[in-house]
């Protein structure tokens, strides 16, 4: 089919709306497509059936009639697929998302029935990727009209305002204090305890200079699965000092010392905090996807469901739990408020604010462009020991 010849030149990334999909798309594939949204235009014409189309599927009535009629499984799958920041997919991948949807609501359909339903509705089009390999791609504009539709659904639900008059923001704060650590291992000399830990008056030391100052832990309750030295200092902490360890910017010698290396001296000196920002947001997905696995697609629900207004947080909280597992020691409740609103919060990816004794949430700006930013979906788990 046409498509696949775009692909085969090279631009098989780019962005398509559905107009160019109908463009390039087999007649066979259009003519189902307008069967199902019964249009009155010649069969025989596929410039006909595409303005026709065009006109209908885009038309906001009818969008907002057929969201109304998807069930619960396949608003699912659509939001697996329409959150997932790649625009081709493979048939592996669209299974995958079937099968989940299917599972997380115990329904009885089928992977293949949930793409053939979206094939029909014009959600998702069929291509020619590279090596002849057959690809799905998505609709730019469909996708972003369909996932506002959507997000409109939820919010309907749950309670949202527009200002608040205090709130907290760590802007940057997480990429202040980890150029603050370095400086300080470079400055100080760092003494390690027989496990490899910095000593807590250290420690203490250290976090008062913090912007968002911390407790060295105490040794109560378990800690493991979400980073190399998680059981040994606090969240935020253990995040800062897994990130720099992971990019080499310190070591811990046979000696007892913790030091800057090279490379940590140079981002001491050359550090952009913006760039940091979103660095360590980067590390903290890929180190926090292992024990959480849906935590991409958690991230890019929050950041469709708070980009313009504060939500209330339990309400939000509601919605989240349906993503989650407890896990060992934790619960579903923990893992949302400590391992994901917490740490975003942290990352400056949100803000929280109160109302009347409540907490709300709204994503910040930085916070949107780090999430869209990111593929995460895709992105490798790291497993540090």
């Amino acid at each position: 089919m046409k498509v696949g010849i775009i692909l085969e030149i090279g631009i098989g990334v780019m962005e398509l709306n559905l107009a160019e999909m109908l463009l390039y798309a087999d007649i066979n594939h259009i003519k189902k497509i307008a069967d199902h949204y019964q249009c009155q235009c010649d069969r025989h014409s596929k410039q006909d059936m595409i303005q026709s189309l065009i006109y209908k599927i885009l038309q906001r009535q009818t969008m907002i009639n057929t969201i109304k009629q998807v069930d619960h499984t396949e608003q699912t799958f659509i939001l697996l697929l329409y959150l997932d920041q790649r625009n081709q997919f493979m048939i592996e991948d669209l299974l995958a998302k079937g099968k989940k949807a299917i599972q997380l609501h115990q329904s009885s359909q089928k992977p293949r029935d949930l793409i053939l339903l979206s094939l029909k509705k014009g959600w998702i089009f069929q291509g020619v990727g590279k090596k002849n390999t057959l690809v799905y791609l998505i609709p730019e504009d469909l996708k972003s009209q369909i996932l506002e539709l959507i997000r409109d659904q939820f919010l309907l639900k749950m309670h949202t305002l527009k200002e608040l008059p205090f709130y907290r923001d760590e802007k940057k704060m997480i990429a202040a204090d980890c150029q603050t650590f370095l400086k300080f291992v470079a400055n100080e000399e760092v003494v390690l305890t027989g496990d490899g830990n910095i000593y807590r008056r250290q420690q203490q030391l250290l976090f008062n200079q913090f912007l968002v100052p911390e407790e060295p832990i105490k040794k109560i309750g378990w800690r493991f699965g979400y980073g190399r030295r998680y059981r040994d200092y606090p969240d935020r902490f253990s995040l800062i000092y897994d990130y720099a360890y992971y990019k080499k910017f310190i070591e811990e010698d046979e000696k007892g010392f913790l030091y800057l290396t090279d490379l940590g001296r140079n981002r001491l000196d050359n550090g952009n905090l913006d760039h940091i920002t979103m660095d360590i947001y980067k590390f903290w997905i890929r180190l926090y996807k292992s024990p959480i696995p849906d935590l991409p697609f958690i991230v890019r629900l929050i950041d469709l469901l708070t980009v313009d207004d504060w939500l209330l947080l339990e309400d939000l909280q509601s919605t989240i739990l349906f993503w989650l597992k407890d896990r060992y020691y934790e619960t579903r409740e923990v893992i949302f408020n400590e391992r994901i609103i917490k740490m975003l919060h942290h990352l400056g990816i949100i803000q929280i604010g109160q109302d009347q004794g409540k907490k709300y949430i709204r994503l910040t700006k930085d916070g949107h462009r780090f999430v869209h930013g990111f593929e995460m979906f895709q992105a490798k788990e790291i497993k540090m020991k």
